[in-house]
């Protein structure tokens, strides 16, 4: 590693922690091309009053996980209204600006982790954030789902935001759109890292899709896209076993 290497640590925890200290805390994303922004989502406005979470407020249940919690938004709302909710993230950092935000449980970890963990009955899961993109695909997509089935009731659904990656102009969009054709690649999957200041995490990978492409995938795996709502290069979704 040389000296200008980023070192591998929880960048995004890093950035939601120095948030919440009043310190400069804005993390950014950078894809594996090269191309890199800043992200400028706030992860401590309350969910009320958002448009995505007007639609899907009416559609959770009354357990709930919220995945990729970050710095549990919509956890806290949803708590604060008497429902039980588990706030999960990968991301230590994260994990701990839930708790000191006041919300009572917790995982660290993925939703397979938490399939292993011997809990059970949930009846929605929650992916704020464009967090539908880590649902994935191929094997990914088949362990998310299963997983799902695992931990929840014979009510369950997944609601949650996703990017459609093809309403978009950018150039450099388009042509990773185009190099993930080439090599027989979805064109949403992308593979991304989180970098605040030295620190970087690892890179993983997820799949924005157009509707059509959540509905196709989720069928693959015994589930099916039931209702949507498209707000300009995003949309709410939700989907629930067939």
């Amino acid at each position: 590693m040389s000296a200008l290497d980023p070192i591998a640590e929880d960048a995004f925890g890093q950035a939601l922690l120095a948030r919440l200290e009043g310190r400069s805390g804005l993390p950014i994303v950078e894809r594996d091309d090269g191309f890199i922004e800043a992200d400028g989502s706030d992860y401590f406005a309350p969910a009320e009053g958002d448009d995505f979470w007007m639609w899907i407020r009416p559609k959770l249940g009354e357990r709930i996980v919220d995945m990729g919690a970050g710095g549990g938004r919509a956890s806290s709302v949803i708590h604060n209204q008497g429902l039980h909710v588990i706030a999960l993230d990968v991301s230590p950092g994260a994990i701990e600006v839930c708790r000191r935000r006041g919300i009572p449980h917790t995982f660290l970890g993925t939703v397979q982790d938490l399939a292993f963990a011997g809990v059970r009955s949930f009846d929605t899961f929650l992916c704020l954030g464009a967090n539908l993109g880590l649902i994935g695909h191929s094997h990914k997509a088949d362990a998310f789902f299963e997983s799902l089935r695992r931990l929840g009731s014979p009510d369950v659904r997944l609601v949650g935001t996703m990017l459609n990656p093809y309403v978009t102009d950018v150039p450099a969009h388009l042509a990773y759109h185009e190099a993930n054709r080439a090599a027989s690649r979805p064109a949403g999957a992308v593979r991304i890292r989180i970098r605040y200041q030295l620190a970087a995490t690892p890179w993983f990978e997820v799949l924005w899709a157009a509707p059509e492409e959540l509905d196709a995938t989720a069928r693959a795996f015994g589930w099916r896209l039931v209702d949507a709502f498209e707000l300009g290069p995003a949309y709410a979704a939700e989907l629930r076993p067939e």
